[in-house]
């Protein structure tokens, strides 16, 4: 068992003897098998785990009557569009409530949610008179158009829709409310629990968990990383999280077992010993004998397991950051042949960004997002390469509202700026890093955020990138890196770190957790839908990893969402503070600012200083700044 094969939770699921002397007596004829069966088991519970049912319970209000002798006897029934045939299919429906214009009804719909697709949805609501045979199609009263997203990023999972009639749009005929409810699948609790081995003479050990039956098998329900001896003569484990469901079903004063192996790189690893403990034990740091050798317990405690649905359902809001590649690589965007051609159907850049984008906005209340470039000249600064500047013009306001915001600031950007290079991520990764730590450390901030960064080839400072990753690691940031064009995206596939955990050198430690998603593109160029849940899929799952490692409870959001209005604020105010140590005067400060900066540079301000007619053609054409006549 490899450092590499035990990076991140293993979940196995097989069954030992009652007195295993190696690994190879498990049942299986090779450590290899073995190590097959633990990942299978593990792969099978993550897809398990990515199916999240909703429960979605409906009312309404103000319906309109339609009946002669008596009030509107009303029942709601829910569709879900099908992707690849565009038709609506029913997935619920509720009772029927009489003479009510204000029903709320008990009967719920059971829908499976997914965060990384775009989940149409259609509620209608009937007039049911023929109770012993209803015919739905008289009866129609209205219907309402949504996605699922809108109902679990709606603040409390409440979703307020204005039933219309298609044959008369105009037609008043009342409201339904949609109340989305996570539906719960047993437990949720965890321990987290840390062992350090003490007087083991093996250099490496690791250690397995097994939950006990009934009929007093055993059932492998994790295996740890290779531990190496230290200076100090001790193996310190790292910390793992166990379902108390698969440790001992929720029932802590049930039995359970740890077994602990010498390990052997011909696979044959030796066991050293085993004893049966009950959770209890550890909670209360009992060491454990193991003859001569004792397995301590650092620590162990028990927290609960919020699911993706817990935070956002709460209010928990996703913010999205982009960057997009502007260098030389991509040719000229006035070439059919350019990734930058402004082309709905060709330029792979716009489709990336939708693909994100429509799923990712629903969850961001006021729909700014911060959107950065790279590799290119910016204009009056076009003896060096920007490698993060605001597309908008404006560094110390570069969001931008909405997606239809993005699409025209990057095409007004593709107009102004001159493609360039090298290919640089950690300044963009950096930036977003700072303005996260001042949200979270000064501002508090309730909220998770997603940088896109989209490109067409190699990277050229890998290492400082990958220092900039593992400090992201450390906060609430999922990266996902989107690669265009057909060039060789082998080395993404190091930053994704699935088989191996990313170590920074300069700030000496790995990766906290697993946040990086490399895509190309050009595998899922021809279906769209495949595309977004490529990029999207392991976000619900960072968050959660992040959430529960930092004992953050789902909580209510404010009601204002500022973004990263206070964090840009922040550094405009410390660039002023610079320019004016600099020797520049407030009055030309205040006027110069006010035209925008791509960028946070001295240089390029006084660039601004010396040309009293400069215009900066990037605010202008997005509106932030209009040159006075």
């Amino acid at each position: 068992v490899s450092t590499q094969s035990t990076w991140g939770r293993k979940m196995g699921c097989f069954t030992s003897d009652t007195k295993p002397k190696t690994a190879g007596t498990y049942g299986y004829e090779k450590a290899e098998d073995m190590k097959d069966a633990v990942a299978f088991a593990l792969n099978r519970g993550e897809e398990e785990g990515i199916v999240t049912q909703l429960e979605i319970h409906f009312s309404c209000a103000n319906l309109k009557n339609v009946d002669v002798a008596s009030l509107t006897d009303s029942a709601c029934v829910l569709f879900m569009k099908d992707a690849k045939t565009k038709m609506y299919n029913k997935v619920g429906e509720t009772e029927v409530i009489t003479d009510n214009l204000n029903p709320v009804f008990v009967k719920s719909a059971l829908v499976n949610f997914f965060f990384e697709t775009t989940q149409e949805m259609k509620v209608v609501v009937y007039d049911i008179d023929d109770f012993k045979s209803p015919n739905v199609q008289q009866n129609f009263l209205g219907e309402a158009e949504f996605k699922l997203s809108s109902v679990t990023s709606a603040p409390g999972g409440s979703l307020t829709l204005q039933l219309k009639n298609p044959k008369d749009p105009k037609e008043k005929i009342g409201d339904v409310i949609l109340k989305g409810v996570e539906k719960k699948r047993g437990s949720k609790s965890f321990y987290r629990m840390q062992f350090r081995g003490d007087k083991f003479e093996c250099a490496q050990i690791f250690y397995r968990l097994y939950r006990i039956l009934p009929n007093m098998q055993k059932v492998a329900i994790y295996e740890s990383e290779t531990c190496a001896k230290t200076s100090t003569g001790s193996h310190l484990f790292k910390e793992a999280e166990i379902h108390s469901s698969a440790l001992n079903q929720d029932d802590e004063t049930k039995k359970a077992l740890i077994e602990i192996f010498k390990w052997s790189d011909q696979g044959k690893h030796q066991s050293i010993g085993q004893h049966e403990f009950i959770i209890a034990q550890l909670i209360e740091q009992i060491p454990i004998a193991f003859g001569p050798s004792t397995l301590s317990v650092v620590k162990c405690d028990k927290t609960e397991d919020y699911s993706f649905l817990d935070y956002v359902l709460n209010g928990l809001e996703i913010g999205l950051t982009l960057g997009i590649d502007f260098t030389l690589s991509n040719k000229d965007p006035s070439n059919p042949s350019s990734l930058h051609y402004f082309d709905l159907n060709k330029n792979q850049y716009l489709q990336a960004i939708l693909s994100v984008g429509q799923i990712v906005e629903n969850y961001d209340s006021d729909k700014m997002f911060p959107l950065f470039g790279f590799g290119a000249r910016v204009p009056f600064l076009l003896d060096k390469t920007s490698h993060c500047f605001a597309l908008n013009g404006d560094v110390f306001r570069p969001e931008v509202r909405g997606l239809q915001g993005i699409i025209e600031t990057y095409k007004n950007a593709l107009s102004v700026v001159k493609l360039n290079g090298p290919t640089f991520f950690a300044p963009i990764i950096s930036h977003l890093n700072a303005q996260v730590e001042y949200e979270v450390i000064q501002c508090h901030s309730y909220k998770y955020y997603i940088l896109l960064i989209i490109t067409d080839g190699l990277i050229n400072d890998m290492e400082a990138t990958i220092d900039e990753i593992v400090r992201a690691s450390y906060l609430p940031i999922s990266i996902i890196i989107v690669g265009v064009g057909s060039e060789d995206f082998s080395a993404m596939k190091v930053l994704d770190a699935d088989e191996k955990p990313l170590y920074s050198s300069k700030l000496g430690k790995y990766m906290e957790r697993d946040i990086v998603q490399f895509v190309p593109f050009a595998e899922y160029k021809d279906d769209v839908m495949e595309l977004t849940k490529q990029t999207l899929e392991e976000v619900p799952k960072q968050l959660t990893s992040f959430m529960n490692k930092r004992g953050i409870k789902p909580q209510k959001a404010p009601l204002q969402n500022m973004g990263g209005a206070r964090f840009f604020e922040a550094q405009r105010v410390e660039f002023e503070k610079a320019l004016l140590q600099a020797g520049f005067s407030k009055e030309k400060i205040d006027e110069i600012l006010a035209k925008g900066l791509p960028e946070g540079s001295i240089d390029l301000f006084r660039t601004h200083v010396f040309n009293p007619y400069f215009k900066n053609p990037l605010t202008e054409l997005n509106g932030i700044y209009k040159q006075p006549t």
